[in-house]
């Protein structure tokens, strides 16, 4: 089971000790979306940053200025280029077949297996959000140092 099915599993396992799995629906696929989010977002942030360490950042500030010239026209392709990755998320994984037959999985294996796979899942997810989230604050850190 890879990674992004395993956030499905722990949707439905965290309901599961709340006693809740008839509300399970795609909860699952949502934190896929969203975890796919940060790390291309993390990814961006990176790029920016290497080149601000390394002295470069009139790369950066070229790549800005072009933007800046079509402000509107850069925050419409960002919102749907995100868009487009959250929704790829629900195209591959969102469907109930996929849903269905990987919580038939996940019920069929041992509990100590669902607690382990759950917890993995829970670590990817959580470390999406921290990594988008200390990029972030180091690239406007090293923006506002100037």
């Amino acid at each position: 089971m890879n990674i992004f099915k395993a956030l499905i599993c722990l949707d439905y396992y965290n309901l599961r000790l709340q006693h809740r799995t008839r509300e399970t629906s795609s909860g699952g696929v949502h934190k896929i979306g969203i975890s796919w989010i940060c790390n291309a977002l993390s990814l961006i942030g990176g790029y920016v940053i290497y080149f601000k360490v390394h002295n470069q950042s009139d790369v950066v500030y070229d790549t800005l200025s072009e933007l800046h010239s079509y402000v509107l026209a850069g925050r419409a392709m960002t919102i749907v280029l995100l868009s487009i990755i959250y929704l790829l998320a629900f195209t591959i994984y969102g469907n109930k077949n996929t849903i269905q037959s990987t919580l038939k999985t996940f019920v069929s294996l041992e509990l100590w297996e669902q607690e382990r796979i759950a917890r993995n899942a829970k670590r990817y997810f959580t470390f999406s959000w921290i990594i988008f989230l200390m990029v972030t604050c180091i690239t406007v850190y090293l923006y506002k140092i100037q």
